[in-house]
């Protein structure tokens, strides 16, 4: 194989948190693929909805990186 399943897996899988509000699993999840492949959301009905605008708001990452991961990540891979 030319590259590893790690480099694979960074190239062409995108990540939501879907619900899972946790710092730790936030900095886990990025680490491994990087900002530009996290996408926010919220499984909403099944997951409240709860806590979630003040959990992204003190997400320890510049005014930026919260722009990628709540919507230009998104339009990125719509290309919207």
């Amino acid at each position: 194989m030319r590259r590893s399943l790690t480099e694979t897996f960074k190239e062409h899988v995108y990540v939501t948190p879907s619900g899972m509000t946790s710092l730790p699993h936030f900095l886990f999840v990025r680490e491994l693929v990087g900002m530009d492949r996290l996408l926010f959301s919220v499984d909403y009905p099944y997951l409240s909805l709860n806590g979630a605008r003040d959990w992204l708001e003190n997400l320890p990452v510049s005014y930026e990186e919260k722009e990628k991961f709540t919507f230009r990540n998104a339009e990125a891979l719509l290309r919207l």
